[in-house]
């Protein structure tokens, strides 16, 4: 990455707990390993770079210019229980982009992603492309920004949450019947049907908050028709995933029919456009790039393109992703309409994948990725 003119920053393993809950939210702000210091504060182990590495330009902001490329590498931590079998300490290693906005950032960003890993010598993995521009424009008409977060988190979860998989049929007389309830009876009724498919919080918000603040969205309204019509339209929209152009099409085809604004969908169409003509996967084959109109990430900064590189037959490894987070620098306290692109690798799954495609760890680390970070 230096050689792409991409500058070393190191930032502290300590910082405010504030910097990592007041915009990333999702799964992320629940697996904080977080304390309070003797001075009173409470602080947190970082969980990812981005939100530190945003934090020191607001800190320095008055004399640096922009765009400003700068990468890192070195341990973070998430809490995960022990069943999972994942890593509470891991390596990131990454790239973040600050002051540039169009399709030629995000290309930049995402070509660096890709190409990294055939430097490295690690082939058959798969990009997996995303936006979550069309899901916030939806959330604009009926949800507010705080709110936002736990939808974008359910649809993360579509698998698991009956809310959007379909098997909970919530609008057939939802709107009479909750109206017609005391608050304590709709609370009592709705989490009846959700506690199951919802066993843990989603972010900082239990599943009591969560259903209290979208029972007060539906008394809100005066037209519940478009709550109704807002929850099918994020159901079959997280379940579009597939070849790019067939899975943009239907998306467009959803949008119509759900009334929603597809600007954002345009923009995934010219990146597409624009990746074929340049290249954009550095020889991965159109074969492994898809489409995944549900894909959230699980970090509610994100506001347009993301992407995430997998392996695996099951495409389960993650080995890293990114994307557009516009909006973090004025979220955590810098100036207005910054725009920002970035991604982190696994440093640990890449080794993983090295090992299980036998590749050995010399050549690994005559490429630049060693067993200790990069």
């Amino acid at each position: 990455m230096g050689s792409r003119g991409y500058q070393p920053i190191d930032t502290p393993l300590l910082e405010e707990t504030e910097l990592f809950v007041r915009k990333s939210g999702g799964d992320l702000a629940g697996r904080l390993y977080n304390f309070t210091d003797p001075g009173g504060t409470s602080v947190s182990l970082r969980p990812e770079f981005t939100s530190s590495v945003i934090r020191h330009y607001i800190d320095n902001e008055e004399s640096l210019s922009l765009p400003l490329r700068w990468q890192y590498s070195g341990p973070v931590f998430r809490y995960s229980p022990a069943e999972q079998g994942s890593y509470r300490q891991f390596t990131q290693s990454g790239a973040e982009l600050v002051g540039a906005t169009s399709e030629d950032a995000d290309i930049e960003i995402i070509s660096l992603a890709v190409s990294g890993l055939h430097e490295i010598g690690l082939d058959g993995f798969r990009l997996r492309l995303g936006h979550l521009g069309v899901l916030h424009s939806l959330l604009d008409e009926f949800v507010s920004k705080e709110g936002k977060s736990d939808v974008a988190g359910l649809m993360e979860r579509a698998g698991e949450v009956g809310l959007l998989s379909g098997s909970v049929d919530l609008g057939i007389g939802l709107e009479t019947a909750l109206e017609s309830m005391s608050t304590e009876a709709a609370e009592e009724f709705v989490l009846g049907v959700l506690k199951e498919s919802m066993p843990e919080p989603v972010g900082r918000r239990t599943t009591d908050q969560i259903v209290a603040r979208l029972l007060s969205k539906v008394r809100q309204a005066n037209c519940p028709d478009a709550f109704e019509r807002a929850l099918n339209f994020v159901r079959t929209l997280s379940g579009l995933c597939g070849e790019p152009q067939a899975t943009l099409q239907a998306a467009r085809a959803a949008a119509d029919e759900s009334g929603v604004d597809a600007a954002p969908l345009d923009e995934i169409g010219a990146l597409l456009e624009r990746a074929h003509s340049i290249d954009i996967g550095c020889g991965i084959s159109e074969s492994r790039v898809s489409l995944d109109m549900g894909m959230a990430r699980g970090i509610s900064y994100y506001t347009g393109v993301i992407f995430e590189l997998v392996a695996g037959d099951d495409g389960t490894a993650a080995l890293g992703g990114g994307g557009r987070y516009d909006g973090l620098v004025q979220a955590l306290g810098g100036s207005e309409g910054v725009p920002a692109m970035g991604f982190a690798y696994n440093v640990n799954e890449l080794l993983d994948a090295l090992l299980d495609s036998g590749i050995s760890s010399i050549r690994a680390q005559g490429n630049g990725v060693q067993t200790n970070g990069v």
